[in-house]
């Protein structure tokens, strides 16, 4: 399949909680899948469709992080990709839709999230790094810090 048929666009917070559960804490209520900031100004949730399904999502909001040097500080949480679409680029494609509202923002910026352990290459193409161990996070597994600068020449 070609990732031409892959549809990104922002969707409500709401629309983000059935993959959220089911993906990543399938284990929990799914009143966990809420986070605190999904409302914020500023907050921008993506859903990646193919065919009309909804198959991807990710949130980006701004909250910063106690080692943090920038004043523009976005954090992104709740990706999730269901498996049998893993590999056609919807990650790819939320991904970059969240580091490109979180450049429009403004710049010099950050952006940094608690990737799980297991997709740290994923974000690394993106030019995450990890900062400090892996830690583990009740309920959902290890994972690492991960914090990308955003620079002014990105912008677009």
């Amino acid at each position: 399949m070609s990732s031409s048929i892959l549809q990104i666009q922002p969707i409500t917070a709401e629309e983000t909680y059935e993959l959220r559960h089911q993906i990543l804490r399938p284990n929990q209520p799914v009143e966990e899948c809420a986070f605190a900031l999904d409302r914020a100004p500023g907050s921008l949730h993506i859903g990646c469709f193919l065919d009309g399904k909804l198959v991807g999502v990710g949130t980006i909001f701004r909250e910063g992080r106690d080692a943090s040097t920038h004043g523009n500080v976005w954090r992104i949480r709740g990706m999730a990709v269901l498996a049998e679409v893993r590999g056609m680029g919807a990650g790819g494609r939320i991904l970059q839709a969240l580091i490109d509202h979180a450049t429009s923002h403004g710049l010099p910026g950050e952006i940094w999230c608690n990737g799980r352990a297991n997709v740290r290459g994923y974000y690394e193409r993106y030019g995450f790094v990890q900062q400090g161990d892996i830690f583990d996070t009740p309920y959902t597994g290890p994972h690492a810090l991960m914090v990308r600068a955003l620079q002014a020449e990105e912008a677009s």
